[in-house]
């Protein structure tokens, strides 16, 4: 009776082992590299932020950009909307406008696998032992490098967040001024939008 006892709980230890095991591995962030093929739209992109979004150190930082995914979608809608009321689909002037908004939104697409790259990159436990560092038997100076490290990982993840904000920011005075009217003047300060999105795509090739 006690070894057929024992047999049944030892079954069902292992079976809750299972459990607990591929239930940690499921909640542990895929820590493999993301590439712009996994990525085809905003929605893919906010999947991948996703399951860093619960993350200790990157949470904040996950749900700020999926944020701003969901703006600059609206912003692309709300942009189309106008250009289709003020100029024909296919002439010049709407292929124009409307190819800034498709490289605006594909640039922080490129943000987000940067930044996806860079949470995947980061151990928090590794990080939360190096807050103790003084307190071990390994180098200070070493552990403080490791710890620049991790600093540079984090301004760089804000750096991104900030050049989409400023990508969010033109193309949103970029509808407001096509909205506004069609003059001469305006369409040279279109220009100049145009001119500061396209520096601001530019600036992304610095955070892949």
């Amino acid at each position: 009776i006690f070894r057929a006892g024992m047999s049944i709980i030892a079954a069902l230890l292992l079976i809750l082992a299972f459990f607990l095991v591929n239930i940690r591995l499921l909640k542990e962030p895929d820590r493999r590299p993301v590439t712009l093929e996994d990525v085809h739209d905003l929605d893919k992109a906010k999947d991948i932020l996703r399951s860093h979004c619960e993350g200790r150190y990157f949470g904040s930082l996950a749900r700020t950009a999926a944020g701003q995914l969901d703006r600059i979608f609206q912003c692309r809608q709300r942009l189309s909307g106008i250009l289709e009321q003020k100029f024909t689909r296919g002439t010049m002037s709407f292929q124009k406008f409307d190819s800034v908004a498709a490289a605006a939104e594909s640039s922080a697409i490129k943000n987000v696998v940067a930044m996806a790259n860079r949470m995947r990159l980061f151990d928090e436990k590794e990080y939360a032992r190096l807050q103790h560092y003084r307190e071990d038997d390994i180098p200070d100076d070493i552990q403080e490098e490791q710890l620049r490290l991790y600093q540079k990982n984090f301004d760089n993840v804000r750096s991104t967040i900030a050049l989409n904000e400023k990508i969010l920011l033109k193309l949103d005075a970029l509808a407001m001024e096509i909205s506004s009217s069609a003059s001469s003047d305006d369409a040279d300060l279109n220009n100049g939008l145009i001119e500061e999105i396209e520096h601001l795509i530019e600036e992304t090739r610095y955070y892949e």
